[in-house]
């Protein structure tokens, strides 16, 4: 074993120690987006003179997202691909196995600085989590900002990361409320007093991606690169592959229900919401879509190129000819910025990260 890898292996167990690692896999994704939230008060209620002692404290959320970056860098350079999928779960997991399998060449260098948690008050739950965000350099100097969520099942359980994405460029996270501790409100999945609650976020970008700025929810969310950007996309590409390669496109964006959708109150009354898409993406040869043309025949057997980001799961040697169907799903994990309920404005997605997670041909 050399050097790099003891180092990995020894950092990983400061990790563990440092976040309460426990043994065995990781967590299994939850089962709802409302397993990740904490409750508002009811309307009109009086706020508790003395607040109960957060689930979470600040210094160990602190400690947990030092650990992870840390420990993370390490790992991704020493190439201990079992060690870094320990730390994740929900779709964080496919992502990361993603990334260690479409990775070329030497790893990429992060240093890490202006690190933030942003911790809910939680109490009587089995899982809890925190949020973060750290600003990025790489090695060519470029600056871009993460978000994260760390997820514990148990007083007992380690942390583990379940979202992590990143703002555009020159973007900043929204303001997220604090109280006088210093600590966040979390969102229930219902909740009303927002533009948009947080269950329905992910429902309604699929649709704006899908259908445009003539949709029903293009109101509600703002244009954008992963909005109406994604219909743009959409629409030239079933041109192209009708036109080039006689195949019918689509592509399909859904709410990932197994995993959760996290909210924190922002200081406007309205929310940072994190939450992940599945998009899939098909290339059909013979069988066509419901209400398509016929007469598309003339594509079976057709070669079509593969997407570089696709290549770790379908190799062009054995793939390239499309004989029924090719899919490519992605998996992708967003930063919105939702106004409160009394707000006209749109809401605004500002972060995105997304990598091919899965991928068929026949």
């Amino acid at each position: 074993m050399n050097g790099v890898v003891r180092s990995a292996l020894a950092l990983a167990l400061v990790t563990c120690t440092a976040v309460a690692c426990s043994g065995g896999e990781p967590a299994r994704p939850t089962a709802s987006p409302a397993a990740a939230t904490s409750a508002l008060p009811s309307p009109g209620e009086s706020p508790s003179p003395s607040p109960s002692p957060p689930a979470v404290t600040l210094e160990e959320a602190s400690r947990a997202l030092d650990a992870f970056l840390d420990t993370d860098d390490v790992l991704r350079l020493a190439g201990a691909d079992r060690w870094e999928l320990l730390l994740t779960q929900d779709g964080q997991r496919p992502i990361t196995i993603a990334g260690i399998h479409s990775q070329e060449g030497e790893p990429a260098r992060y240093t890490w600085d202006r690190r933030t948690v942003l911790v809910p008050r939680q109490s009587g739950r089995s899982t809890v989590w925190f949020a973060a965000t750290a600003r990025r350099r790489d090695a060519s100097g470029e600056v871009r900002t993460g978000v994260f969520t760390f997820v514990r099942q148990g007083q007992d359980g380690r942390w583990l990361n379940s979202f992590a994405s990143l703002l555009y460029p020159g973007e900043k996270p929204p303001s997220v409320a604090l109280d006088a501790d210093g600590y966040a409100t979390a969102l229930e999945s219902r909740d009303a007093s927002v533009a948009i609650s947080p269950n329905l976020m992910g429902p309604l970008h699929a649709t704006v991606a899908e259908e445009g700025p003539k949709g029903y929810a293009s109101g509600l969310i703002a244009p954008g690169p992963q909005t109406t950007g994604f219909y743009d996309e959409i629409v030239k590409t079933k041109v192209t592959a009708k036109a080039d390669d006689c195949m019918v496109y689509e592509s399909i964006f859904a709410s990932a229900p197994n995993y959760p959708t996290f909210a924190l109150r922002t200081r406007d009354g309205g929310a940072m919401m994190l939450y992940t898409l599945i998009r899939t993406s098909s290339w059909t040869a013979s069988a066509q879509p419901q209400g398509q043309p016929q007469g598309l025949k003339c594509a079976e057997g057709r070669p079509v190129a593969i997407p570089a980001e696709a290549r770790w799961l379908l190799n062009p040697a054995k793939n390239l000819f499309i004989r029924q169907k090719r899919q490519i799903v992605e998996t992708q994990q967003y930063v919105s910025a939702v106004p409160p309920k009394a707000s006209t404005a749109p809401a605004h997605v500002v972060g995105y990260e997304g990598f091919v997670t899965g991928g068929s041909n026949r």
